[in-house]
Parts: C-alpha cells; sequence; structure tokens
C-alpha cells in the first residue's frame, strides 16, 4: 500500500496538465467546486474504507463533468468514472457516476451529491443497486444521495432499489507511467448509460429520496488502470 500511496501521489502531481493523446478537455469544473463536491462526500462518509479508496485512487481525478438539465431553472452535472486494476493475472473493475447540482461559490458547499457504483467494467452492463458493499461484483452495486446545508451539514440516503446500466464507454489512448512498481494510465473520454434509485435514510430510513439521470448522448468520464510492473 505504501508503493501504491506513493505512486497515486505521482499521478495526482500530473493533474489535468498533461493529456497528450487524450480525449478533448471539455467541461472543466472548477477548483473550488470540485472541492466542495468533495467535502460534502467527507462529511457524508466519515472513515469510511469505501469512501478512502475512491478518495484516493478515483475522486482527485474527476475533473471534468457534463452539465445536464435537471428540472426549470437547475442544472446536474455529470461524471463517469471505471477503475481497472490487475495484479497476480487477475483483473477487477468497477464503473460510476457521480453527480451534483447547486454549486455555491459563497460558502464553498454544493445542494446534492449522488455517487453511483457499479461492478464490472466492460460494457454493456446491468448492475442492480442496493445497500450491499459487494459493489466489486458484477450485476451488483450501490449508490448515495447526499443532502448538504450551506452551513455544511450533510444527511445521507443508501440505496435499497434501483439500477445502474452502462451501454458503452470509449476513452482516448491516455497518460501512462510506471512509479512505485505499478504501471498507471489515466484516459479521458464518455461514458453512455443511465440510472434510477430509490434511497433511505441513514442510519434511520425514516424517509426516502428518489433520483434519475439519463446519458445516452454520454457524459464526460476518466479511467484509471494500473498493474503491477514487469
Amino acid at each position: 500500500m505504501k508503493r501504491v500511496a506513493v505512486a497515486l501521489a505521482a499521478l495526482a502531481a500530473l493533474g489535468c496538465s498533461v493529456d497528450s493523446g487524450t480525449a478533448p478537455t471539455t467541461n472543466l469544473v472548477s477548483a473550488g467546486e470540485k472541492a466542495a463536491v468533495q467535502q460534502a462526500l467527507a462529511l457524508s462518509f466519515g472513515s469510511d474504507s469505501l469512501f478512502e479508496t475512491l478518495s484516493a485512487f478515483l475522486l482527485p481525478f474527476i475533473d471534468q463533468a457534463t452539465p445536464q438539465a435537471a428540472g426549470p431553472g437547475d442544472t446536474a452535472k455529470i461524471a463517469a468514472f471505471q477503475l481497472i486494476v490487475t495484479a497476480n493475472s487477475i483483473t477487477a473493475g468497477l464503473s460510476g457516476i457521480l453527480a451534483w447540482r447547486g454549486y455555491r461559490p459563497a460558502t464553498g458547499t454544493v445542494d446534492s451529491v449522488f455517487l453511483v457504483v457499479g461492478g464490472g467494467s466492460s460494457p454493456p452492463l446491468s448492475d442492480s443497486l442496493s445497500a450491499s458493499n459487494q459493489f466489486d461484483t458484477p450485476g451488483v452495486g450501490t449508490a448515495w444521495v447526499i443532502a448538504q446545508a450551506p452551513d455544511t451539514t450533510v444527511q445521507t440516503w443508501r440505496a435499497r432499489a434501483g439500477a445502474f446500466n452502462v451501454q458503452s464507454a470509449s476513452f482516448g489512448r491516455g497518460d501512462s507511467f510506471v512509479q512505485g512498481g505499478l504501471n498507471w494510465t489515466r484516459s479521458r473520454g464518455m461514458l453512455q448509460g443511465d440510472t434510477h434509485l430509490t434511497a433511505a435514510l441513514v442510519p434511520d430510513s425514516s424517509s426516502t429520496v428518489t433520483a434519475s439521470f439519463s446519458f445516452p448522448g454520454g457524459v464526460n468520464a476518466v479511467l484509471l488502470q494500473f498493474t503491477t510492473a514487469p
């Protein structure tokens, strides 16, 4: 894990400034908006091991998101991601989307955040959403809805039903390097699919919320791959 941490730091240093051969840079997310989304997630998840994994391996590299109308006068931003890990000749992957709306620059907060994670990385994919943590298993997924007030306090709902579907995904050649004994590649591209979910309040399940996103034309996506270096 130490060498993984070193490699992640090096990859983060790459940032979004090195993009030779990747998909075009579009729909960039400002540093303040990105920080607000990550803050809401951190306040919701705390020390949860899943969030720590996503926070280390994926969230820092989500710097593009596709705007989508979410009702009269409301716009959501959607970013898709895929993570593929190959170690000891075994390959595993996951796919998901991160969406949010209502960014407030004055307070550095967002009104709502939606995180959907499903198993598998080779479309077509169809994952049933529930409160299960077995999101790394094809056909199984989970999701969260986070509501944040301007004072930064959050409420969290966890998926109880729904689905996450990925019809296709395409990425550019990507940027690769070897660091910490691992081969890393980050690519940008597009992912097509849809999701709908019903989620219950954590921890007491006293209320439920619903959410849905459909993006048949594709949304900005990032693919992160790493393998053990020869």
